[in-house]
């Protein structure tokens, strides 16, 4: 397969999407019980400035943002981020915060009433309160999550929750875990990305997030990139729930056969195909080097020199089918920075 048949073939199955940078984790000024210092407008208008194109609201304990005559789809996506203890974890620190991303409100507030738990009031200003769970009850939360259309991500883990044994911090496979916290040179972000790598090796089939967790104003410094037919929310959570999507504000896509980023196909006799490019222009500097890193499993096979203003596209051929997965990352040399995480695709006979 030559470079111009897997570019023609990445291309076909990505058509009619382009990319997309944003934020995943954030609060606004919204009333009630949020915890953000400024409205949806300063956040409308200093997001144009900065060139993101969407940022998830999750203000804790309501859904009034939502309700807002400032909020847009496809600009501000909703959601929550509750936090609970996990009664019976073997955590040394049982705590652990939790974001439920949705496209809109309904689904998130036909969930908080089906938990009594919550103790939620209903309606654009009703209130709800941080229960504890068992963890059962906890993965049953989270199976109701992804039944009911939404995404849910485990955020800020080792600085949270509390302990040595990484399954501790995983609930279930196909949910997302933040791995870049912050900003990618934080030592929050060194922490989780240990803590993803180990649940990989684990066997877990979870997703690498970023997350700013932006309080004050909008910023680029831990950004999302997803290829999307359009900028709708719908759009956005349906590649999100598919783990085809980039932790950081590098654009990624990649495929074994006609899966793509995020899922689950046969390695025998299959060949990989990535693209990288579309860099979120933060992160461009004319005078740095970039490098494209693939792995299989915990060994980088391939690494190169990359353009930031230009597409690279990448093929493996003869996949090694005792590999548990594939995934690459991109890194700023000049920096000596893990800018942009994709993520895995993992071989359907090692599951």
């Amino acid at each position: 397969m030559k470079e111009e048949n897997a570019r023609e073939i990445i291309e076909g199955l990505y058509a009619g999407r382009r990319v997309f940078h944003g934020e995943l984790h954030d609060h606004a000024a919204t009333g009630g019980t949020s915890d953000g210092k400024y409205p949806l407008d300063v956040w409308r208008r200093e997001m144009a400035e900065l060139g993101m194109d969407f940022a998830a609201i999750i203000d804790h304990r309501q859904v009034r943002h939502m309700y807002l005559p400032e909020w847009e789809d496809g600009l501000f996506i909703g959601g929550s981020e509750p936090g609970t203890g996990i009664t019976d974890s073997k955590a040394e620190n049982k705590s652990l915060h939790y974001n439920m991303i949705f496209a809109d409100s309904p689904p998130l507030e036909e969930l908080l009433t089906e938990f009594a738990e919550f103790g939620f009031e209903g309606g654009p200003e009703g209130h709800f309160g941080y229960p504890t769970f068992t963890r059962e009850r906890f993965c049953e939360l989270i199976d109701t999550v992804k039944a009911k259309g939404g995404f849910f991500v485990h955020p800020h883990p080792k600085q949270v929750m509390v302990s040595d044994d990484p399954l501790d911090y995983w609930f279930r496979d196909e949910t997302g875990i933040e791995v870049f916290y912050n900003e990618p040179e934080s030592k929050y972000t060194a922490a989780n990305y240990e803590l993803w790598l180990q649940l990989l090796a684990a066997g877990k089939r979870v997703w690498a997030c970023a997350g700013g967790d932006k309080h004050l104003h909008p910023g680029v410094e831990a950004l999302t990139a997803i290829y999307s037919e359009e900028r709708k929310n719908a759009a956005f959570i349906r590649h999100l729930r598919a783990g085809d999507f980039t932790c950081g504000g590098v654009g990624m896509r990649m495929c074994v056969g006609d899966v793509l980023m995020g899922g689950v196909a046969p390695f025998k006799d299959k060949a990989l195909i990535l693209a990288v490019g579309d860099f979120h222009r933060s992160l461009i500097n004319a005078s740095h080097e970039y490098r494209l890193d693939l792995f299989a499993d915990e060994d980088i096979i391939v690494s190169r020199e990359i353009p930031p203003y230009k597409t690279a596209y990448l093929a493996l051929y003869d996949l090694d089918a005792d590999r548990a997965y594939y995934r690459a990352e991109v890194t700023d040399v000049t920096r000596d920075l893990r800018i942009a995480i994709g993520n895995p695709i993992w071989n359907a006979d090692k599951i």
